[in-house]
């Protein structure tokens, strides 16, 4: 009978034990960005996207990403090694809901086209008027909003050569 009372303390001890230890030893390990293209999509709720864009004229278009959900977007772009003069450079957020259809996102923003200077800047969703209603003509160029997708639209009056840039967006 001794035995058994002993046996039966001990496994009722080890119980106990890996009731506690178990959970802390056998926990997932907490999960790193994922990589969807050449989005980042990290667990915090932040999307970090780098739109490729090759500006070898005028004008050139990012490849379009996905914004879903986004509410601002803070942008960087630096430039690499330039070559010939820009001048007259600005950089155009645009949305789409069909990835097709593209609407201004804002105003555009001026760019120094300069080996190694970086421009940043933050784009807003409109807020909601709390206290009263706006009523605006119609618009078929301007969005309130972040759509389905994004891209950037790049435009200089004046252009060289090339002009590599490093493009990094980060959306919430």
């Amino acid at each position: 009978m001794k035995k058994e009372k002993i046996t039966f303390v001990l496994s009722i001890c080890v119980a106990v034990i890996l009731t506690l230890v178990l959970p802390a030893i056998l926990t997932p390990p907490s999960v790193s960005a994922q990589f969807a293209g050449e989005q980042r999509l990290p667990s915090f709720g932040h999307i970090t996207a780098n739109p490729a864009i090759s500006i070898t004229t005028g004008s050139a278009t990012s490849a379009y990403h996905s914004t879903t959900g986004a509410t601002s977007a803070h942008v960087q772009w630096v430039f690499g090694t330039v070559s010939g003069t820009y001048t007259g450079c600005t950089m155009q957020a645009k949305t789409s809901f069909d990835g097709t259809n593209w609407l201004s996102l804002g105003s555009a923003a001026p760019l120094t086209v300069t080996t190694g200077v970086l421009t940043a800047w933050d784009i807003y969703q409109q807020a909601p008027s709390a206290t009263s209603v706006t009523v605006t003509t119609p618009s078929s160029s301007a969005a309130m909003g972040f759509g389905a997708y994004t891209e950037y639209v790049f435009a200089c009056s004046a252009y060289g050569t090339s002009a590599p840039v490093t493009a990094t967006v980060i959306y919430k």
